[in-house]
């Protein structure tokens, strides 16, 4: 006698479809938040952090629910703090690729020759004082033939 179980997804995933789940369109897990909401389980005075943890809470059970996933509090609330530090990260470097592309006023650009800062001065390149040292390279093209030497070969 075999039992066949389907195979469990891993967390990754699950946690993946936990963050997809479209919790704002599903009327049945709106229906049942507010519920809770207005039954008195919140405390009004409660801070924001004791409001986000009661709705994650809610989204851990009624995904695990629907889906037949075991995903636990912590794992949400870690997937959701590493995915807020991978969007910090990506808007920091937008920011900061926006600001080395800025095209600098004159007065900026005067400022920054000034006090010395032309590092900061974008796509600045630093040319070197003294040529190159190394030997230059051979040739490896035919010398081109002079007209009278074409006119001679096709005659």
């Amino acid at each position: 006698m075999s039992m066949q179980t389907e195979p469990q997804p891993s967390k990754a995933d699950a946690l993946k479809a936990y963050e997809s789940y479209p919790f704002a369109s599903d009327e049945t897990y709106q229906q049942g938040l507010a519920s809770i909401l207005t039954g008195g389980t919140l405390d009004p005075n409660s801070s924001l952090e004791v409001h986000e943890e009661m709705v994650r809470r809610t989204r851990v059970f009624y995904f695990n629910k629907i889906t037949g996933n075991t995903i636990t509090m912590d794992e949400a609330l870690d997937y959701e703090n590493s995915l807020r530090q991978s969007s910090a990260r990506r808007d920091e470097a937008a920011a900061s690729a926006d600001d080395e592309n800025r095209v600098l006023t004159f007065a900026e650009l005067k400022e920054l020759i000034e006090t010395g800062n032309v590092d900061k001065i974008p796509n600045n390149k630093v040319i070197p004082e003294g040529l190159n040292d190394a030997p230059p390279s051979e040739s490896t093209a035919p010398a081109r033939k002079k007209p009278w030497e074409i006119a001679t070969e096709q005659s």
